[in-house]
């Protein structure tokens, strides 16, 4: 699962949300599944993209597909972005089993 956090000022909504058609629609053609757009209700100048790829090797292959207009929308939701740097970008692994026997242990150490 990949998510993508923007900080957008209200008076930009309307512009964020035309260029999020047009990015579900790149995602969708790349082979991304269940896209969604949350906003959140606490802060809601906060809104999180997010998508399902299927593998890793089909995460590197939609990055890489990316047309010039790909890029336009990309340049123009970044230019919207209110935050520190870029959106952030979350990448997650989904996990269907959650028995500690089972845990894949990721670099760094992890506190709970």
């Amino acid at each position: 699962m990949v998510m993508v956090d923007y900080r957008i000022d209200q008076p930009d909504v309307p512009e964020f949300l035309r260029l999020m058609r047009q990015r579900r629609a790149i995602r969708r053609r790349d082979g991304a599944r269940n896209w969604a757009l949350l906003r959140d209700l606490e802060n809601p100048a906060l809104w999180s993209e997010s998508y399902h790829i299927a593998t890793w090797d089909e995460y590197v292959r939609h990055n890489l597909r990316r047309t010039k207009t790909d890029a336009e929308v990309t340049e123009a939701l970044r230019a919207l972005h209110r935050g520190d740097g870029d959106p952030h970008v979350h990448r997650m692994i989904e996990r269907h089993n959650v028995t500690p026997a089972d845990d894949i242990p990721l670099r760094g150490k992890m506190e709970v």
